[in-house]
């Protein structure tokens, strides 16, 4: 069981005024609770930071349904730091999670900002060091985070950092991925004509050698070396142009050689365990393979969540059957109940409710180019929280993202950022009212429509403006200390 949060109080660095009055649902410890679903009930929930109006009350993030949450903010203004301060508290088993509600995290770490994660603070820094004041001052739980570094294959990684090798099959990738991987359209592209047609020959057609009449059914499981095959002795290839044959028999043949393919396969429920951190650490990768890798973890745990939801909806309606029947029909209670435990089993099999965090998010779901992972990640944030999944995007370019993905966020957190297009399109996004009147530090004075451009102009690192569709307004917060080493902060 967590325990009771600490009453802390002392001044924060910078302190803001703000009228009309804060209104939003309480959380813990009569502290501010943002993206609550369903009030009234009991409150799972992370604790974020301090209200950065006095009296500085603890502000919590409701993780019992699932969100989409926005981070912005430009490089050093707390942006990276603040996904560390989330994902170490949705699986704490301290004060900071509230409720006993287990979740898997998942983070796809662009730049490798998050390779520093599994070492905690403590076992890092003096204890007279000012990383440590701030943790006591905060009253931060000095607890071991659980924490799997992934790395693909062939990623240069420092001796000492235990990780897991992640690799790819051919199989693994469908046919829009692997035209992505290529640069090449599927429809308009010759070689993506081809690579398409190649595809469905090897995955879901079968073909005839051309040579000796054998026949080759299609295979769910295979290598780049059935693809070469294939484009070798298909007949009905043969007809496209041996020039943009050969093209793409030089792509495959660069790709066998790559140490991130290999016969080992992609497991996305390996990166997906309740209570524990996975960070995939993806820096090394050329900008096709990180999207194409993107792509396909997030259609599988679309896929594989959505066969454990449907059997974890069905649950407890066995047991309420099986409650309804226990008097006047034993046997049948008893079958409900075994079917419950049936659906149970099965629902182990697929993936539990989980966070997905992607750091540099622009680079997956870009507001102009079509890259492999783009539509998969636009279908997560359009349907996953029908599945219970929830998604963390941050990025220093929020006017550099997909216009449909700046509709859908439940909740906000933006940092400082600098320049007018990120600043108009985090205004797009804002689910809640602005400020009449904002003061700071008792000096500067903000009011009207330029209000807020100006605050998030000036805001200091590890603060953030909050919007929630559940306040009355736009609120100031300073993020809480992390208890795992953060690793950007000179970047």
């Amino acid at each position: 069981m967590p325990g009771d949060p600490p009453n802390t109080r002392f001044r924060l660095p910078s302190t803001f005024s703000v009228q009309p009055e804060l209104a939003a649902d309480e959380g813990p410890a009569r502290g501010i609770l943002i993206g609550q679903n369903a009030p009234g009930r009991a409150t799972d929930g992370i604790y974020l930071g301090k209200h950065a109006e006095p009296p500085h009350k603890d502000v919590w993030m409701d993780i019992r349904g699932a969100h989409v949450l926005y981070v912005m903010g430009k490089r050093r203004s707390g942006k990276s730091y603040t996904l560390g301060a989330i994902a170490e508290a949705l699986v704490a088993r301290g004060w900071i999670r509230q409720g006993e509600f287990d979740q898997a995290v998942l983070i796809l770490d662009t730049m490798n900002v998050f390779l520093t994660f599994p070492y905690s603070v403590a076992e890092t820094h003096p204890d007279a060091s000012e990383t440590m004041q701030e943790l006591n001052r905060w009253r931060i739980d000095l607890e071991q985070t659980p924490v799997t570094l992934f790395a693909p294959a062939g990623t240069e990684m420092p001796a000492d950092v235990d990780h897991t090798v992640v690799t790819l099959r051919a199989s693994d990738l469908d046919a829009e991925e692997w035209c992505g991987l290529f640069e090449v359209d599927p429809f308009v592209d010759p070689m993506g004509h081809l690579m398409t047609s190649l595809h469905a020959k090897v995955a879901l057609d079968g073909y005839r050698d051309k040579t000796n009449g054998q026949v080759f059914v299609p295979q769910e499981i295979f290598g780049v070396d059935e693809l070469l095959a294939a484009l070798d002795r298909d007949t009905e290839l043969d007809g496209f142009p041996q020039d943009t044959r050969e093209a793409l028999r030089r792509r495959l043949t660069a790709v066998a050689r790559s140490s991130v393919f290999s016969q080992e396969g992609l497991d996305v429920r390996s990166l997906l365990r309740p209570g524990e951190i996975s960070i995939l650490l993806l820096r090394d990768l050329d900008h096709e393979m990180r999207s194409v890798m993107v792509s396909l973890i997030v259609k599988r745990i679309m896929r594989l969540r959505a066969n454990s939801e449907q059997q974890e909806r069905m649950i407890p309606v066995h047991l309420a059957r099986a409650e309804r029947f226990e008097s006047s029909d034993p046997a049948k209670a008893d079958n409900e109940r075994a079917l419950a435990e049936e659906c149970r089993k099965r629902a182990g099999q697929g993936l539990p409710r989980c966070w997905l965090i992607i750091d540099e998010a622009h680079n997956y779901v870009p507001s102009r180019l079509n890259v492999p992972s783009r539509k998969p990640l636009k279908k997560y944030v359009d349907e996953g929280r029908n599945l219970g999944l929830s998604i963390v995007v941050a990025t220093q370019q929020p006017s550099g993202l997909d216009p449909s993905l700046q509709r859908n966020a439940d909740l906000l957190l933006i940092h400082a950022l600098s320049h007018q297009d990120d600043i108009n399109a985090a205004l797009g996004m804002i689910n809640t009212a602005y400020p009449d009147e904002i003061v700071v530090e008792g000096r500067q004075k903000f009011s009207g429509p330029r209000s807020f451009s100006a605050l998030v102009r000036g805001l200091s690192v590890g603060y953030a403006i909050a919007s929630s569709d559940r306040a009355n307004r736009l609120f100031p917060l300073k993020v809480r200390p992390r208890s795992t080493v953060h690793g950007g902060a000179d970047y």
